[in-house]
């Protein structure tokens, strides 16, 4: 095999090996992107009737609501995220 030949191939598959890396790059973002666990919703009463639901007796009654943890390493692959290796 010709040294022209040798280059082509190496060229070819560094090429064929970074447009794969890139689309596996996208396609993992695309994941991160839905995966964060984060709801939002507007409250439609006002300030007055929400003291008015919170009386005593309800706040002691409360359980605090678990808060979703956004741990990067989970939804990154490990390659992307390097301080997940």
């Amino acid at each position: 095999m010709s040294a022209h030949r040798r280059h082509w191939a190496a060229f070819a598959t560094a090429m064929t090996l970074a447009v794969c890396g890139a689309v596996w790059m996208v396609s993992a973002w695309d994941e991160v992107k839905r995966g964060n666990g984060v709801s939002v919703g507007r409250e439609t009463r006002s300030p007055e009737e929400i003291r008015e639901y919170w009386t005593p007796e309800r706040r002691r009654q409360a359980e605090p609501a678990e808060m979703p943890a956004w741990n990067p390493c989970d939804h990154f692959p490990s390659s992307l995220a390097p301080r997940c290796w």
